[in-house]
């Protein structure tokens, strides 16, 4: 099989995202079974892929590959031993669940080396063609879902409408991603043409529509940014000022957040909800407001009582559920902000266990209460995956973003508005994979995670030589 061909695969995943997220959900739906026939279809062509590239390519390439593999392969074996010994009966996941995210974050890093080395400068601008083609699948889908009254709700209250999809977290983050991408086509007139209705239906939606944080200040931030790119370029005098592009970017975006203030955001009406929620979690015993999830204050009394077996929970997990509380307490954390409390409690967990077998290889994912899995990703690799699954699995891509920035110093006279909207995209995504998750933990979201980086490459290039 020849190199072109296999370019032309990997471009055809990119649009597949959508379809086969859009199956796994109708299809979990349909069976309510907790997979999908695209679990196993996904994996595929990075296998493919990355066999036809071991055998097309020299002897010092097959053995770098060949020591990824063991290297990555011999982390998932300690990691998993690691959780077993820690599993207990409270605990979420079991092994097989836990191996699955191990699975798929090692293909993220495969999908990144695949695609880096598949597309060099010379082609590289062939994956916003098909970034565009995957942002309209999802956005024409979701839309039709919307008419036909047939999308899902974002939040189990029924707020919001998240299309045939199954996480409108991962769904938002997706979006925004893409329009950082997108935006770098507006000045394009092969392509600006759909780009440019395509960015204002994905405002539209995300703005009212699909009911999340990220969707709502996200797209205001990437068209921000944008505003901010081209009058910085200009400014520098090295691409005149399109006074009309300006100003239909920042009317659209006033005309949405007037839109939003005057008939109201499914995002706003979330953050109400949650507001009058908090008050009404008490404690049943004492009637005052709680700063922590019922669940949580009843393990906590269950500690307190001395009624907690070792076996359903650890003692160092018992004293991380009474850090928590504690922290909550002393913080005034609403009962409703889950992340916080996450946070605080896989935190104290992470510092105190003691034991540098987890501090390198990680304590478990899946090793936690359910209502504590760390949906925060960043803190997620460090804490549950070890400071060598941080090394592994997020740091080639901040290092990506960090040469970028040091490239882009060095050469700040070549900077262009392309190069600013690839690099703040690729920082956004540690943002919201900071502050939301739902990003690196996503499948079609890390395609998205992939092409950015790529692209950001490829600018890279460009603007060192």
């Amino acid at each position: 099989m020849k190199k072109i061909n296999l370019e032309k695969i990997l471009l055809i995943f990119i649009i597949c995202c959508p379809i086969l997220d859009m199956v796994s959900f109708l299809f979990r739906q349909v069976t309510n079974l907790n997979y999908s026939p695209s679990t196993f279809i996904r994996p595929i062509i990075p296998i493919i892929a990355i066999i036809i590239i071991f055998f097309e390519n020299d002897k010092k390439t097959k053995i770098k590959l060949t020591l990824f593999g063991i290297v990555y392969f011999v982390y998932s074996i300690i990691h998993l031993y690691l959780f077993k010994e820690m599993h207990t009966t409270i605990s979420y996941g079991n092994t097989r669940y836990e191996l699955q995210y191990l699975v798929n974050y090692t293909f993220m890093i495969l999908n990144l080396i695949i695609y880096a080395i598949i597309f060099k400068n010379e082609n590289v601008v062939k994956l916003k063609k098909y970034t565009l083609i995957t942002m309209s699948i999802y956005i024409i889908s979701i839309y039709l879902s919307i008419l036909t009254n047939t999308a899902s709700s974002t939040y189990v209250e029924g707020i919001g409408q998240k299309g045939w999809f199954e996480s409108g977290n991962s769904t938002s983050a997706i979006l925004i991603l893409g329009l950082f991408i997108l935006y770098t086509l507006v000045r394009d007139t092969k392509y600006n043409k759909i780009a440019i209705p395509v960015i204002l239906f994905t405002g539209v939606y995300l703005m009212t529509f699909i009911g999340t944080r990220v969707g709502l200040f996200g797209f205001i931030i990437v068209s921000v940014v944008y505003l901010f790119a081209e009058v910085i370029i200009a400014i520098k005098g090295k691409l005149k000022l399109n006074k009309k592009v300006v100003i239909a970017t920042f009317g659209i975006l006033v005309i949405l957040i007037g839109f939003v203030i005057a008939k109201g955001s499914s995002t706003l009406e979330r953050r109400r909800f949650l507001k009058e929620e908090q008050k009404a979690i008490v404690d049943e015993e004492t009637n005052e407001e709680l700063h922590v999830t019922i669940s949580v204050n009843n393990l906590k009394k269950e500690i307190e009582q001395d009624l907690m077996p070792k076996e359903v929970m650890s003692e160092k997990d018992q004293n991380a559920i009474m850090y928590l509380y504690g922290f909550a307490e002393k913080n005034n954390i609403n009962s409703t902000d889950r992340r916080i409390q996450e946070l605080a409690y896989n935190y104290y967990k992470f510092v105190n266990q003691n034991d540098i077998r987890l501090t390198l290889f990680g304590n478990g994912y899946l090793n936690n209460f359910s209502e504590l899995i760390l949906e925060m990703e960043i803190p997620a690799f460090l804490f549950n995956f070890g400071i060598i699954g941080l090394l592994l699995y997020f740091a080639p891509f901040f290092a990506i973003s960090v040469y970028a920035i040091y490239v882009g110093i060095k050469n700040i006279t070549k900077i262009d508005v392309e190069y600013i909207m690839l690099l703040a995209g690729s920082y956004f995504t540690y943002f919201i994979s900071f502050f939301a998750g739902c990003t690196f933990f996503n499948s079609s979201t890390m395609i998205m995670i992939v092409v950015l980086n790529v692209l950001l490459l490829g600018k890279t290039r460009e603007i060192k030589n």
